[in-house]
């Protein structure tokens, strides 16, 4: 029936489609009418009356595709001169038509394949005319977001490129052979149109076509590259001895590596620099996906460029006409921040000059926000708090765990529960994936892998012998029972029995393999596409598995990694993606450091991406945006990471405006206690003399306070962070030393309170009571003996909606109304550029390790610090200095150095 449905459904798009594009609304109503008319069709009908619930359910499917929408994104650019429209009256759009074709065949909502249109067309305006004379060069870059859609975003780039008349199109595609495959794969099917594995076999040519060459092969774009191999000189020369030999434009897919790139530029020199007398003159697009990722040049200003960004640089150098466009996920990747100077930044390197596009996602996307966002309704999160004595975070490449946390056998079982559960929805022919990244190193992977494919084995055995038995008697069996525990906890709401799961246990786990998946001699491919049916796998790497690598149907995804890098988090995301009709049954295991992280870097990039918008509207330059990223003191983290083999202590410019300061690490000592909460009482006493706090709730306010109480509290404050993070003293003190010189030396002062409770600790502070917040803390004695950092959901000190204390009701009432509807709630950095005043916040924190556990100090003293105004730009004047502790960082959080490069090839 499953088939069945899908004929119909497809059956349905083409129609639906056209009356789309001829701007006829698609209806709920039209929809009914379509699937009742298409299943009349007596090729439908004789295979046997079909149910009006199941057409009920196709036309939900149907409405839920021409939904989906998505918007234009923002654009920050130097001026340049149009010349697209003007163009398109002589370009012939052949490879974009049957691109579009392609994936509104493939199931593509309308709406989005009408929005990526026109996102392509404003990408391809930002680059130079093809037709143009003389000698040019355009660097940009376009910021989407993790599993988004970029690939399917660069190949329409790629069929429009060729169409407006680029000769040759260069795709760098990260730096494993796993991904560089994939993406060939994928330019194969949406441009070129022929299995690029195939081009030399001795086999009909209608047997290699495939995707968009399955519409319409009249036209034959070549590649020098294959799914199978990168760029070869001996096969280049195979194909043909010049660019100018070609009728159609010529492209390649290439690792970032080494000796490809040599090869490369070598081939060019050699074979067309001759005939061109000085450099190449076809117009040449250069795509470098995953830009952050080792093109950039981090080496100390003075010293040669790093070889990829070296060689990349060369390659863009050898042509007359060129276009450099890089593609990334993480727009706090380092891009922005190096060089070091902003001269260099500016000059001859790689850094997007002339644009920087920043791409919205459809409205289904499964990303950062939606998942870890404290107002995500979706509850896939699972908190891991087994595994520290069995697999910690920390090892060495010869570790071994003796066995598996029982959280990673929970998962496994979860995995196949997912699978039976998309089975009786009718989903048997879809991919399934699994994600275990747990360790870097590839021998730990290997015995990873060995360790979870016994299991699933005990899992299948304990299946075979007993899913067919009622099932008062199957959950006699161990493994069947610990299923049905599992399947209860996690999923019970899903709609379906357990009843139907046992039935399709053994279906659902006898295609699982266990994979390996990175740069090691057992690794395996994971080539979706060669599977009729689905592809059902638990894949066990690190590095590999951690940036562009699309996993197919991925459901379940088991996370031990202790990176705070943010580009390094996010790339690690292989769960973001689309999961329409089964992101209910997604889990995700992890730290709660971990959700932590995601969730503030969630809410940072969420805030930079608002930014982008502003500086669209006020016209800001890619260096102005560049410059203020690297201002933004979320740019520490990555800075530390660019420095740790150059470097001790880095010195980072920091703006402050419009940014919260808190201190997330805390002494838990008893005289560190004793002294904090002492001057907690003393600041109170001070506060008292300038009058009574007027009542915010359950907290106390204070107004028109002077600078100096807050300094005077600042500097007897027991912090046991080193260099590094914001509350340093100097920085701090410069900047409020600056408001007050700029009139703004007023201060609110709140001392934060939670509603009386019997869990919560308490304190008389001169007759005012105060009842103190619980937060979650992780251990971090590398800091210092008795030093907890507050980790939690939130990894923040103060609770959302803490920094509207001080704020008028009308202008609260303002801001929240601009959200309402929209399902979220304000963000305090909304409330933070309202502020006209700078407001401390002071804390009495309870810290637990975890949700469940008793406190392991009571009453903790932390403070916080919003100071007021708008963040987008950069204003030298309010800059400060902060020392960047590279030493701390690099024994903390460096384990990102990759254990497995590939060699070069």
């Amino acid at each position: 029936m499953k088939a069945l449905l899908d004929e119909i459904e497809d059956s349905c798009v083409p129609g639906l489609t056209r009356q789309h594009k001829n701007g006829q609304e698609i209806t709920f109503d039209l929809i009914r009418r379509t699937v009742t008319y298409v299943s009349l069709n007596p090729a439908f009908q004789e295979q046997g009356e079909i149910p009006p619930e199941d057409l009920e359910f196709v036309c939900k499917r149907l409405q839920n595709r021409f939904d989906i929408n998505m918007t234009l994104g923002a654009a920050v650019a130097e001026p340049f001169m149009k010349w697209l429209d003007d163009a398109k009256v002589d370009i012939d759009p052949y490879f974009w038509g049957r691109y579009e074709r392609h994936l509104r065949n493939g199931g593509f909502p309308p709406k989005v394949v009408t929005k990526l249109d026109e996102v392509t067309d404003r990408i391809l305006g930002y680059l130079e005319n093809p037709k143009k004379e003389g000698k040019w060069i355009r660097k940009g870059l376009v910021v989407g977001h993790v599993q988004s859609g970029k690939t399917a975003n660069y190949t329409g780039l790629v069929c429009k490129a060729a169409d407006a008349g680029y000769r040759l199109i260069i795709v760098m595609a990260g730096i494993h052979n796993n991904l560089r495959n994939q993406t060939q794969r994928r330019i194969d099917a949406g441009f070129v149109g022929r299995d690029s594995s195939k081009i030399l076999a001795n086999i009909p040519p209608e047997q290699k076509l495939v995707g968009v060459g399955l519409i319409d092969a009249d036209r034959k774009p070549s590649s020098l590259t294959t799914s199978n191999k990168d760029f070869n000189k001996a096969f280049a020369q195979q194909q043909v001895t010049g660019l100018g030999e070609y009728r159609e434009a010529v492209v390649l897919v290439i690792k970032k590596n080494k000796s490809t790139l040599e090869n490369l530029i070598g081939w060019l020199k050699s074979l067309n620099l001759a005939r061109a007398k000085d450099l190449i003159d076809y117009p040449m697009l250069l795509i470098d996906d995953e830009a952050d990722n080792a093109s950039l040049n981090t080496n100390e200003e003075g010293r040669e460029a790093t070889t990829i960004n070296r060689l990349i640089r060369e390659l863009l150098h050898s042509f007359h006409r060129r276009c450099y466009l890089g593609y990334t996920a993480t727009p706090f990747a380092n891009i922005f921040v190096d060089p070091d100077t902003d001269s260099e930044m500016l000059g001859d390197d790689l850094f997007p000059r002339d644009f920087i596009i920043s791409l919205d996602a459809p409205d289904n996307y499964f990303g950062a926000t939606r998942v870890f966002s404290e107002d995500s309704t979706l509850d896939v999160l699972r908190e891991l708090d087994d595994f520290e004595d069995i697999l910690p975070l920390k090892h060495k490449k010869d570790f071994r765990p003796p066995e598996l946390p029982g959280s990673l056998l929970e998962a496994v079982r979860t995995f196949l529960l997912v699978r039976a559960a998309r089975m009786a929805r009718s989903e048997e022919r879809s991919h399934n994936s699994m994600l275990v990244n747990v360790s870097r190193f590839t021998d730990v992977q290997s015995h990873i892998r060995e360790l979870v494919h016994l299991y699933l084995d005990q899992l299948r055995t304990g299946i075979t012998n007993h899913y067919q038995m009622p099932v008062n008697r199957a959950i006699m069996n161990p493994e069947v029972k610990s299923l049905y525990d599992t399947w209860h906890k996690e999923f019970s709401g899903s709609g379906v029995s357990w009843e139907k799961i046992q039935s399709l246990l053994h279906s659902s786990a006898a295609p699982v393999r266990v994979v390996e998946v990175n740069s090691s001699r057992n690794s395996e491919p994971l080539n979706y596409e060669e599977y009729n049916n689905s592809l059902n796998v638990i894949a066990v790497g690190g590095i590999s598995l951690s940036r562009g690598l699309t996993l197919e149907g991925l459901t379940v995804s088991y996370f031990l990694r202790n990176s705070i890098m943010y580009d390094t988090l996010m790339q690690m995301g292989r769960w973001f993606g689309y999961r329409d009709g089964y992101d209910d049954l997604c889990r995700i295991y992890m730290t709660s450091g971990a959700i932590s992280w995601y969730r503030h870097i969630a809410e940072a990039t969420e805030e930079l991406r608002n930014e982008f918008v502003k500086m669209e509207r006020s016209h800001s330059t890619p260096s102005e945006f560049g410059l203020a990223v690297r201002s933004h003191p979320d740019s520490l983290i990555v800075t530390a990471r660019n420095k740790m083999r150059t470097a001790e202590t880095v010195v980072r410019s920091v703006s402050l405006a419009g940014r919260l300061i808190e201190s997330t690490v805390v002494r838990s000592g008893d005289k560190a206690i004793e002294h904090n909460q002492s001057l907690l009482g003393n600041t109170v006493r001070d506060l008292l003399q300038h009058g009574s706090p007027v009542p915010q709730g359950n907290h106390h306010l204070w107004q028109n306070i002077p600078a100096d109480l807050i300094k005077g509290f600042i500097s007897e404050f027991d912090s046991p962070f080193p260099l590094g993070p914001l509350t340093q003293r100097e920085p701090l003190f410069d900047y409020i030393d600056r408001l007050d010189k700029a009139g703004q030396g007023s201060w609110d002062v709140a001392l934060m309170s939670v509603a009386e409770s019997e869990e919560a600790s308490s304190a008389n502070l001169h007759g005012l009571n105060v009842w103190a917040s619980a937060r979650t803390v992780e251990k971090r004695e590398e800091v210092g003996p008795n030093a907890y950092e507050i980790s939690g959901s939130k990894r923040r000190v103060a609770s959302t909606g803490d920094e509207r204390i001080g704020l008028s009701d009308p202008l609260i009432e303002g801001i929240r109304v601009r959200y309402r509807g929209t399902g979220r709630n304000v963000p305090d950095w909304e409330y933070r550029q309202a502020r006209t005043t700078p407001l401390l916040m002071l804390h009495r924190i309870d810290c637990r390790l975890h949700k469940s556990k008793p406190s392991i100090a009571d009453g903790v003293v932390a403070y916080g610090i919003s100071f007021p105004g708008e963040k987008a730009g950069r204003k030298h004047k309010d800059l400060v200095e902060y020392k960047v502790n590279v030493t701390w960082y690099r024994g903390n959080f460096g384990d990102d150095a990759s254990d497995e490069e590939l060699p070069d090839e």
